[in-house]
């Protein structure tokens, strides 16, 4: 090769890269957090550090000299956004600390100031974010208010708190609601009060609620439930004590089992308008909300999960909502996500979000639109889009109405930290977002299968594990990864057809594997496939389907269109089986960069042997004329793999 490889391990050339091209300090930290890449996080620390420091150095020491106050800031952000340690969480912590004693966080983005109060209270350095706090002058109003509820929280301690402390803490908890011209929050503790409550959250009431809506029309809050705890008595306790008098609750248990029988029973003897769905199967939360509606009887219907809390008004609200915007399918509300002691924080995040489970659906809108698609998770969101898509925008409240549980472990929170979501969901989001405009564009959603009432587009097979709608293959005979962010030009949509064909050599489905090639100077956000790639995979009828690293299928053959996308790719988890790996190469990404380095291959190719022990071949891509393969077999020579022995060969 041109370029003489450093005697270093592989990824040190791209972190050297990275760290001279990566242009603005905050987009280069928003790479490694959503890529979770080592080689980009250490790109950020060298930059930080001026050359002298790894990521696990600081982490080790964070009290090093660091550099810019800017390139700083951005490696705290970095270290505890990707929320994989305490020890990295500290370190961020540490820096930020380091920062705000300079006096250097006034000039700092928006951002930090969020990222130095949570990291702050989440490493558990409160007291130096009592000090800090005055000087966070750029923090959104709504974050400044939960980091102050969070320190007013006299109960992190264990401890029974001062009356006055808890009484100010209390009225801090309930200032959104009170804003939004509701009863407060409460939280009652002392003896005798809410007896049996594990969890503060577990005690939430509100005051009294003036008077009740008892002429109105009948409402169906479906809550479903699998091997619930307490929180299902919260929840339940929450619908029984709504201001919307008329209302039936369908508490839908998902086979949790035997030993859950007395809890279901304590839970629907809260209240007589409660009756008990049981399934034989489990299907997770939104077969089981599919289960429901047939047995709804509700002019609207809406849903709770069975560990939140409603505000007594929330119901009326939604109704009024609706009330007040006719041609709306469905209303919606906002929450206050919380841990089990009632503080708030996730690094990176809001408190008060859109409550995806608040949806309250008109009774003839949940007949055109069907049901939820039969998935285990993410349905509520693409549900959501589909009423918007179909049948017009919701009408949102625009306040918090619930407070909803925020749990390590929940299916939703494994999926998203920082700036980074699981590969599946964005999968899944592409695919559902490409079947809708399918049904724009039929206008047929008078069939005699409702939207959603099957499984019309493609997901990911974790989300359909164990269920009807699950695949029965587990096989690709070729799969192309690459960066698909851009529309197909005709001769890649040629190349993916052809192995889609049953007459060709290799029959069977093709797989496309979307991956975010790594290009200098960096793109600031994370590129998704693009619309027209989502729509020849529906046109294909299954012959052409997605990829992601998580699907646990079998790979005969895997060609790489741009080793690029191989290069932060060595810490995640890969579940594909591959037989083969053909990696396409170019003049133009071989060429060296601004740093006078090419692109990592020896990089590219310890992904290749520690995801599938494989060394890849390397061949020039197909549509290069005789001028680039002749730069090419100048920029690597030896290398490449004959073209004849490149082909591929048949298949049983």
């Amino acid at each position: 090769m041109r370029h003489q490889m450093p005697l270093q391990r592989p990824g040190a050339w791209t972190t050297w890269q990275l760290r001279g091209n990566g242009g603005d300090p905050l987009t280069l930290a928003h790479l490694a957090l959503r890529t979770t890449s080592d080689i980009a996080l250490d790109a950020v620390a060298r930059r930080a550090t001026l050359g002298r420091r790894g990521a696990t150095d600081v982490v080790d020491d964070p009290s090093a000299p660091v550099g810019s106050a800017e390139d700083a800031a951005a490696l705290a952000l970095a270290l505890a956004g990707l929320g994989r340690s305490q020890a990295e969480l500290a370190a961020a912590a540490a820096i930020y600390l380091q920062l705000w004693s300079r006096g250097d966080v006034a000039a700092l983005a928006p951002i930090h100031h969020q990222g130095l109060g949570q990291a702050l209270f989440l490493a558990g350095r409160h007291e130096e974010l009592r000090r800090a706090l005055p000087d966070l002058t750029r923090l959104h109003p709504q974050v400044r208010h939960d980091l102050e509820v969070d320190l007013a929280n006299p109960h992190l301690d264990g401890l029974d708190p001062d009356p006055a402390a808890h009484a100010r803490w209390q009225d801090l908890l309930g200032a959104s609601f009170v804003e939004a011209g509701l009863v407060p929050v409460l939280v009652p503790v002392g003896p005798g009060q809410a007896p049996g409550a594990t969890h503060l959250f577990d005690r939430l009431t509100a005051g009294q609620v003036a008077g009740t809506v008892s002429d109105g029309p009948l409402l169906t809050v479906i809550m479903p439930c699998y091997r619930p705890d307490e929180g299902l008595l919260t929840s339940i306790a929450s619908i029984r004590d709504q201001s919307w008098a008329n209302l039936e609750i369908l508490v839908v248990d998902d086979a949790s089992g035997l030993d859950h029988e007395e809890l279901f029973a304590r839970a629907v003897a809260l209240d007589d308008r409660a009756r008990l769905i049981r399934l034989q199967r489990n299907g997770g939360s939104y077969l089981a909300r599919n289960a429901a509606l047939p047995e709804a009887k509700g002019e609207f219907v809406t849903f709770q999960d069975a560990d939140d809390w409603s505000h007594p008004r929330r119901l009326e609200h939604q109704v009024a909502a609706l009330h007040s915007a006719p041609d709306a399918p469905a209303s919606r509300s906002q929450a206050v996500r919380a841990r089990d002691d009632l503080t708030r924080q996730w690094f990176g995040y809001r408190a008060v979000r859109d409550n995806a489970s608040s949806l309250m659906v008109r009774r003839e809108v949940l007949e055109r639109i069907g049901p939820f698609v039969p998935i285990r998770k993410g349905a509520d969101s693409e549900y959501a889009e589909r009423l918007t898509t179909l049948a017009g925008p919701l009408a949102d409240t625009g306040t918090p109405l619930a407070i909803t549980r925020l749990r390590t472990g929940s299916l939703s929170r494994g999926d998203f930290t920082y700036q980074w979501a699981s590969p599946e969901r964005l999968l899944f989001k592409g695919s559902y977002r490409a079947w809708h405009a399918r049904l724009v564009a039929d206008q047929d959603t008078t069939h005699d299968r409702s939207p959603g009432s099957d499984l019309s587009f493609p997901v990911p097979r974790s989300f359909v594990r164990a269920l009807d709608s699950a695949p029965d293959w587990a096989q690709v005979s070729v799969a192309y990864l690459g960066d698909f962010s851009a529309a197909p030009t005709p001769e890649l949509m040629a190349r993916t057809a052809q192995h889609s064909s049953r007459d060709q050599p290799l029959p069977g489905r093709t797989g496309l594997w979307h991956a975010e090639a790594l290009t200098t100077p960096l793109h600031g956000a994370r590129s998704e496939m693009h619309p027209d790639w989502w729509a020849a995979i529906l046109d294909s009828a299954g012959q052409l389907t997605p990829l992601t690293r998580l699907e646990d299928i079998r790979v005969q053959r895997l060609v790489v269109l741009d080793p690029r996308v191989l290069l932060l790719a060595g810490a995640q988890e890969c579940r594909l089986q591959v037989d083969r790996v053909d990696v396409e190469l170019t003049p133009q990404v071989c060429r060296p960069d601004d740093s006078g380095l090419p692109v990592d291959l020896l990089g590219v190719a310890d992904v290749s042997r520690s995801w599938w022990g494989l060394s890849p071949r390397w061949v020039a891509a197909p549509h290069l004329d005789g001028t680039d393969r002749a730069e090419l077999d100048e920029l690597v020579p030896g290398l490449l793999t004959d073209p004849a022995e490149a082909e591929p060969t048949p298949h049983p």
